[in-house]
């Protein structure tokens, strides 16, 4: 997960944030992806990229904060579709990658709340709800992720505290 030149600028997308860009320098980044999830979106004509990092499954009515506007999985991916529209891309066009959805607080709690599962569930039928077709996935495991985004390529590295980088 090398950035391909020394004038590369690094965007850390916090849980519940999603950023977007056309500058072919800038690598998004999202840090710990335990059982938050990660969605990168990068329409190769516009040359425009977008990441999210969603942390629960459903808004379930709720007010979406400014602050945090991709805390939930339906509004999120609602919020992350249309600035990517806005900003020329096509739906069609979109190469959407997610990582994430780890069950990470041990067997117990992963079994009670299975956040981690109900996060990649929920994202995955809400990009379907779009007629959005996931590219490529690293989901569950036990293990949190970083996600990263390069922008000018459009290419999605994953990687774990363990392992080397690899590209979805």
């Amino acid at each position: 997960m090398t950035t391909t030149t020394a004038e590369a600028r690094r965007i850390s997308v916090g849980i519940g944030q999603l950023a977007l860009s056309r500058d072919p320098r800038d690598v998004l980044v999202a840090y710990g992806l335990g059982s938050c999830v990660g969605i990168s979106c990068w329409d190769p004509e516009a040359k425009v990229a977008a990441l999210a990092h969603i942390l629960l499954p459903s808004s379930e009515g709720k007010r979406v904060d400014d602050r945090e506007p991709a805390r939930f999985a339906d509004s999120g991916i609602d919020l992350l579709l249309q600035r990517l529209a806005e900003a020329g891309a096509v739906r069609r066009r979109l190469i959407v990658k997610v990582a994430g959805g780890a069950a990470v607080l041990g067997a117990a709690n992963a079994e009670k709340f299975k956040i981690g599962v109900r996060n990649a569930e929920a994202i995955t039928e809400r990009l379907k709800h779009h007629g959005i077709r996931v590219a490529a996935a690293d989901l569950g495991g036990t293990k949190g992720r970083t996600m990263e985004l390069h922008v000018a390529t459009g290419k999605t590295f994953v990687r774990t505290a363990a392992s080397p980088a690899s590209e979805l």
